[in-house]
């Protein structure tokens, strides 16, 4: 599974999301920082299946790889992949760990990598 979007990242987006995480706002020679979460609200713009699951999702990790600040007025071109699954039986029954990686780049310079676990209880995916 890979899937491709060009995202616009703006000063309000930054301003509502850094507000939705009571983070102070953050400059870089007169422009905007995205808070360093702010790609976990990426997905948002991805169809993706984990919001469709009938088996309660569970989040296990996230990591973020930056190179350089997420800024206002950036539009990145980011795409998200399933890039390892693995199944284990728990107590409950089994369970699918599925490890999601979010690349995003701004005129094919890296701008950051998220790493991403979901983990999917109780049918194996």
């Amino acid at each position: 599974m890979k899937a491709t979007k060009k995202i616009t990242v703006t000063a309000d987006w930054i301003q509502r999301y850094a507000k939705s995480i009571d983070a102070p706002l953050q400059y870089l020679h007169g422009k905007l920082i995205a808070p360093a979460t702010m790609p976990i609200v990426f997905w948002q713009q991805f169809n993706h299946a984990h919001f469709q699951d009938t088996v309660p999702v569970l989040h296990g990790s996230q990591q973020f790889i930056y190179q350089l600040p997420i800024q206002e007025g950036m539009v990145l071109d980011c795409e998200l992949a399933l890039s390892q699954t693995e199944h284990k039986q728990g107590k409950q029954g089994p369970m699918t760990f599925n490890t999601y990686t979010l690349n995003c780049f701004e005129q094919g310079t890296e701008i950051v990598q998220l790493n991403t676990v979901l983990i999917h209880v109780g049918a194996a995916i």
